[in-house]
């Protein structure tokens, strides 16, 4: 490549000897009009618009489906329903509380039949829910519903929190028993 370049470098009067034909350059211009006007301007503008359109619209769709609750039904009538703010409080609860479900059942007690119970018996804290729920209906106004469901919610987190704390504590000391049984004392 350097010496290619040395050549024309030496050369360059021998290359340089011709000059394009008289008009070249007028009529280089009249084609570099005509491209431009037959182009389509407004076509990669609203394109652009429809691209940005779509995309806002997905964006929209995955993110209501990440922040709304797995287990959220629009039939089922909530305390979120009350106020945006309940509805916040009730979306931090129902999140909580899912990935709490989440964390029992990646936790690996080796206990398959105690696990499905403790799940069960969690199961089984929703139908008080729902009995709050169905009274939160008949009387939206009523404080003390709300604070029950409240702390109903409250109340499961920490129970959920307090068994996942346990499950693990009893992972790590029958994971070192199984280490140290391989040792001689």
């Amino acid at each position: 490549m350097q010496k290619l370049k040395q050549i024309i470098m030496n050369n360059r009067r021998e290359f340089d000897h011709e000059e394009p034909d008289a008009g070249h350059f007028e009529r280089f211009a009249i084609k570099i009009r005509k491209a431009k006007i037959g182009q389509r301007i407004g076509i990669p503008y609203y394109l652009k618009i429809a691209a940005v359109l779509v995309f806002v619209s997905i964006s929209s769709i995955l993110v209501y489906e990440f922040i709304k609750p797995a287990n959220w039904n629009p039939n089922e009538y909530t305390f979120g329903k009350l106020s945006p703010e309940y509805r916040e409080v009730e979306d931090f609860f129902i999140h909580s509380i899912n990935s709490r479900y989440d964390m029992l059942e990646n936790l690996n007690t080796g206990d398959a039949v105690q696990k499905e119970m403790i799940i069960k018996e969690l199961k089984d804290m929703d139908d008080v829910l729902k009995s709050l729920s169905k009274e939160l209906k008949n009387d939206p106004n009523n404080d003390k519903l709300v604070n029950a469901v409240i702390k109903h919610y409250q109340m499961k987190l920490e129970i959920m929190n307090s068994i996942i704390s346990q499950l693990e504590e009893i992972k790590q000391i029958t994971s070192k028993n199984y280490k140290n049984e391989g040792k001689e004392i």
